[in-house]
């Protein structure tokens, strides 16, 4: 069921995994100061016959605006720090962009707007390691009944590879993650989006891929949100034992792999996306983790 809190501000509905709906209500005042701020701004680039740029009068400036011009600069004014302040005094930890939905803007009266997101879910372990060491005993023990061959012996990596897909089997079978479906919906949208822009720079239309493969776009979406489902309830689940297992990843250990760049111009690159490197890393050393179990 969906619970709500609420003060004069803000009213939050939790929903079902982990996502959130914030209700915020904006003073008229505020509005009208915000208003008359936007039109000054605007004044100082706007053409209107007569006046000097900045002396239209405010009413003619309104007017040269629009009035959906208007809402869009005042809600672009006004909605960023209003949703800090709500996530700040509601202690949230968003992982999503939220999606606004504008309730009310009647002119003289508190505008109503709402934020929908979500939090990360919260995710028991249990004894994960202690069940992963099991796994990998039975999977060791095997003795070649009469009549069968010895198994050949495996690389290393391909034994590490082997034991790190286990891993990731296992996991995702026995610990449960609620995917936010706001979350999901996103990244398949993302998805579906790089699918069509694939298909254009190949030639074809949509239709036309779609015969090639013989599905329809709600085939190719179901298909795609499964996929999204499991790479997010992974990157929990991976996430949670890093942070668990205080598995860090240190400042030396990024410029490192920013030095192995092949040219400047990658390794430029590099250096500004520093923090998703970190993240690679860390999932990279939390396999390395659950490997060496």
């Amino acid at each position: 069921m969906p619970q709500k809190k609420s003060n004069d501000e803000f009213e939050i509905t939790r929903l079902p995994k982990n996502a959130f709906e914030i209700l915020v209500t904006i003073p008229w005042e505020k509005i009208k100061q915000t208003q008359t701020k936007t039109i000054v701004q605007a004044s100082q680039a706007i053409e209107i016959k007569g006046f000097r740029k900045g002396k239209a009068p405010e009413k003619l400036v309104r007017e040269k605006l629009g009035p959906e011009k208007l809402l869009e600069i005042t809600l672009q004014q006004l909605l960023p720090d209003y949703y800090q302040k709500a996530v700040s005094e509601l202690s949230l930890n968003p992982i999503m962009t939220p999606k606004v939905e504008l309730i009310s803007d009647k002119e003289g009266e508190a505008w109503q707007i709402k934020f929908i997101s979500c939090e990360k879910p919260q995710l028991d372990l249990g004894n994960y390691q202690e069940e992963l060491k099991k796994q990998k005993a039975a999977g060791e023990i095997w003795t070649p009944k009469k009549g069968e061959e010895k198994k050949e012996a495996k690389k290393p990596e391909e034994e590490r590879e082997e034991k790190i897909n286990q891993t990731i089997d296992w996991l995702l079978r026995n610990i449960k993650v609620g995917v936010c479906d706001l979350l999901v919906e996103e990244e398949v949208a993302r998805k579906l989006s790089q699918l069509l822009e694939q298909t254009q720079k190949l030639g074809l239309t949509l239709d036309q891929y779609l015969a090639s493969t013989g599905k329809t776009v709600e085939e190719i979406r179901q298909e795609y949100r499964r996929q999204v489902e499991e790479s997010l309830a992974l990157e929990f689940v991976l996430g949670e034992i890093a942070e668990k297992e205080k598995i860090e990843v240190k400042s030396e250990e990024i410029e490192k792999l920013i030095a192995s760049a092949k040219t400047e111009e990658e390794k430029k690159a590099l250096e500004g996306q520093k923090y998703y490197l970190a993240s690679l890393l860390r999932r990279q050393k939390t396999l390395d983790f659950l490997a060496s179990l």
